[in-house]
């Protein structure tokens, strides 16, 4: 993983060559926190952005990263962001949907139809009205990083269809929408903080979970688990965050420079997730773990199921209402 990283770091430095070095920069240091391993595609993206930052300032501004929870809990890191105690960080849309309850449209089951599609709808004008919304709550966000499509493992039997969920205790992040839609389907969903995860599949407190490959492969869940299903039936995506009072408070071109070196180290994140994924799978086929993957049968049963949540999920909200509206659109416009 280090060769990896250390190639995308290349790549992204040749993105950004228009910034130019100025010695009008103020010294500060900024700290920018995020969940993954040292090595993970979050991590590399995150060592881009200190990169980045500190070549373009001349060394002037200086960047700590964070990794694997070091500074807490995810929420706990949501909340230092929001209340300026931190000034970054790297965070899953479902854990800031407590914070800000548009976001949650994006997690929606069975709503994108690949990363393509997430990504040209989340960079364009469709992102920008949510994170309309971070801004409301404290959050300045400046893009949409990739864990990858979330696929289910269990104890005991395999997932094909719905039914199979039926009285399974499966582990969600603390979300509100992720417990109703496994209910939804039949599972017992049980909110379990990550840095929990592993020992709560090891003692049997869970049956199973949902992760992208990555978070599967890197944790070693598989050791802990019988089944893989490849299911992609949500993206979990995560939102590059700062405090929104603390960034009005920064010069133009501190702002300029912040914003174009998040985008280098967005597009290095994303780059290393998708170069990653197949080794990933790889390494987890290796496992005792039985891998399958949803039929295209199986699949519509689980989209006809799922449907009828989005309606749900945004009844009574006039602005989640209006976001799901214009990803739809942006979906049948391509």
């Amino acid at each position: 993983m280090k060769k990896l990283a250390s190639l995308f770091l290349a790549a992204a430095l040749i993105v950004l060559p228009s910034l130019a070095v100025a010695a009008e920069y103020p010294a500060m240091s900024i700290r920018l926190s995020h969940n993954q391993p040292i090595g993970s595609p979050e991590d590399i993206g995150a060592q881009t952005f200190k990169k980045l930052m500190e070549e373009r300032s001349g060394g002037r501004i200086t960047v700590d990263v964070f990794p694997q929870m070091q500074l807490g809990s995810m929420r706990e890191q949501a909340e230092m962001v929001q209340m300026g105690t931190l000034e970054m960080s790297v965070q899953p849309t479902s854990v800031l949907t407590p914070f800000v309850e548009e976001l949650s449209v994006i997690d929606f089951p069975f709503l994108w139809a690949d990363k393509d599609e997430l990504y040209r709808i989340m960079d364009g004008e469709v992102g920008q009205k949510f994170y309309a919304f971070c801004a409301k709550k404290g959050f300045k966000t400046l893009g949409l990083w990739a864990s990858g499509f979330k696929q289910i493992t269990t104890r005991g039997k395999p997932v094909n269809v719905p039914e199979d969920l039926k009285g399974m205790k499966i582990r969600v992040m603390p979300s509100p929408q992720l417990v109703e839609q496994y209910k939804s389907w039949g599972a017992n969903p049980i909110p379990i903080e990550y840095a929990e995860l592993y020992n709560a599949l090891q003692q049997n407190i869970v049956d199973g979970q949902e992760n992208p490959l990555q978070t599967i492969a890197m944790a070693k869940l598989y050791e802990v688990q019988d089944f893989l299903t490849i299911s992609n039936h949500g993206f979990l995506g995560y939102l590059f965050i700062v405090n929104n009072r603390w960034f009005a408070k920064q010069s133009g071109e501190v702002q300029k420079l912040i914003v174009e070196c998040e985008t280098g180290a967005r597009e290095a994140e994303r780059a290393a997730q998708t170069e990653g994924e197949a080794k990933f799978l790889a390494q987890i086929k290796q496992s005792k773990i039985v891998v399958g993957e949803l039929t295209n049968e199986n699949r519509a049963k689980f989209i006809e199921v799922s449907k009828p949540l989005h309606d749900k999920f945004v009844k009574g909200s006039s602005t989640k209402t209006e976001l799901l509206k214009a990803v739809y659109e942006a979906k049948a416009s391509r």
